[in-house]
C-alpha cells in the first residue's frame, strides 16, 4: 500500500511539473473553445484587444468576431481605430455585445452603419451588469476616454448578476465568492493551464449527464415561470425590493458619474422570452426604468411595446420562435433588427 502511495505521489508531482512547464503548449493540441474575453483587474473582465476569430454560439453556426485596439467589438475592417473620443457609447451585456451574429447584424452594428457620421463605441460584454457598467465607465473616463452620450441597455439578468455574482468595493468589481479563493483560482489557472482546462472540460461535459434527472425534477429552465434570472419582473417570489433597488442604485451612480462629466445618458430595455410568455407590456421593469429616466435620461428606448404588439395578432410562442435563437434567450438577426428599428424611431439628434 505504501508503494502505491509513493507511485501516486510521484505521478501527481510529475504531472504538475509538466503542466507548469509545458501546459500552455499542450493546450494548443486540444479542441478548446476560443474565448474572446480575459480578466480585468478593475471591472472583472473585458474583451481581448485586436481579437479576430470565428466563434460558435448556435451549434454548427460560426460567426466572425473582431475587436479593436480599445477592446471594443467592432466591424472587422475598422479594428485599427484607436480613437478615445466617441459620439455614442453603448454598454450592456451579451445582448449588446451581439453574441451569435456578425457585427453588421447586431443592433449596435446596424446603428453604427445607419449613423455613419457618428463615432460609436460598443462597450458591451457578456455577463456585464450595472456593477460593471459603473466601474468600466469610470475607469474609461478616468483614462481620458470621451463620450458625448452613453446608452445603457439594461438586461433582465442584471438584477441577478448585481446580487448573486458581483460586488463593488472602492469602484473595483470583485466576485461574490471569497476574494482569497478567487485569487488562488486565478493563480492555479495561470500556473497549471492544462489541468485547469481539463477539469473544466470534465465538469462541463460529464457532470450535466449525471444531473440531468435532477434538472428534470426541478424544472426551471429559461422559459419557466420560476427561472431566477428572468422571472423577477412578474414573479414577486424571485427577488426582494431591496435586491431590485440595488441595481437601480447602481444605475443612479452611473447617472451621477455621467452628469459630472457632462455626458448625456439614455436607457434601453427589452424582453427575454420569459417576459413574452408570462409578462405584459407594462412590466415591472418598464415602470422601474420609466420612473428612473424622469429628468435623467435623454431617451428611453422601451422595446416591450414593439414585441407585445405582435402578441395581439400572433401567439406568444411564435413571437419567441421568430425573434430569438432556438433554445436560447438571445435575439437572432430579426430580434436585433427590431431593437435597431426602435432605436432609430426614438433617437433624435
Amino acid at each position: 500500500m505504501k508503494k502505491i502511495f509513493i507511485i501516486l505521489g510521484i505521478t501527481i508531482f510529475l504531472a504538475l511539473l509538466i503542466d507548469l512547464l509545458f501546459g500552455s503548449y499542450l493546450l494548443n493540441f486540444t479542441s478548446k473553445k476560443i474565448n474572446p474575453t480575459l480578466n480585468h483587474n478593475v471591472y472583472d473582465h473585458d474583451l481581448k484587444k485586436n481579437f479576430n476569430a470565428s466563434l460558435e454560439w448556435v451549434p454548427g453556426e460560426n460567426y466572425l468576431f473582431c475587436t479593436d485596439q480599445n477592446s471594443f467589438r467592432n466591424f472587422c475592417e475598422k479594428t485599427n481605430s484607436n480613437t478615445r473620443e466617441f459620439d455614442i457609447a453603448f454598454i450592456g451585456d451579451s445582448f449588446t455585445e451581439g453574441v451569435g451574429l456578425e457585427y453588421k447584424n447586431t443592433f449596435v452594428g446596424q446603428i453604427s452603419n445607419y449613423l455613419s457620421n457618428y463615432k460609436i463605441a460598443n462597450l458591451g460584454v457578456v455577463s456585464y451588469s450595472p456593477t460593471i457598467y459603473f466601474s468600466k465607465l469610470k475607469y474609461l473616463i478616468d483614462n481620458d476616454y470621451k463620450f458625448n452620450r452613453v446608452i445603457i441597455y439594461f438586461d433582465i439578468s442584471d438584477v441577478y448578476d448585481d446580487n448573486r455574482k458581483y460586488r463593488l468595493i472602492d469602484n473595483i468589481v470583485t466576485r461574490k465568492k471569497s476574494i482569497l479563493l478567487s485569487k488562488i483560482q486565478k493563480r492555479l489557472k495561470s500556473s497549471f493551464p492544462f489541468l485547469s482546462y481539463s477539469s473544466k472540460k470534465i465538469k462541463n461535459d460529464l457532470i450535466p449527464k449525471f444531473t440531468k434527472e435532477k434538472k428534470i425534477l426541478n424544472k426551471c429552465g429559461y422559459l419557466d415561470y420560476c427561472h431566477e434570472k428572468s422571472s423577477w419582473t412578474f414573479n414577486n417570489d424571485i427577488f426582494s425590493e431591496e435586491e431590485i433597488n440595488k441595481s437601480m442604485e447602481l444605475m443612479n451612480m452611473i447617472y451621477l458619474l455621467l452628469e459630472q462629466n457632462n455626458i448625456k445618458m439614455s436607457v434601453g430595455i427589452y424582453p427575454w422570452p420569459s417576459q413574452i410568455m408570462y409578462d405584459n407590456v407594462n412590466s415591472k421593469i418598464v415602470n422601474l426604468m420609466d420612473n428612473f429616466c424622469l429628468n435623467k435620461c435623454e431617451f428611453f428606448f422601451n422595446n416591450f411595446t414593439d414585441f407585445f404588439e405582435e402578441i395581439n395578432y400572433s401567439t406568444r410562442e411564435s413571437v419567441i420562435l421568430k425573434y430569438y435563437f432556438e433554445n436560447d434567450v438571445h435575439f437572432n438577426e430579426k430580434g436585433n433588427k427590431k431593437i435597431f428599428k426602435n432605436f432609430i424611431k426614438n433617437f433624435k439628434n
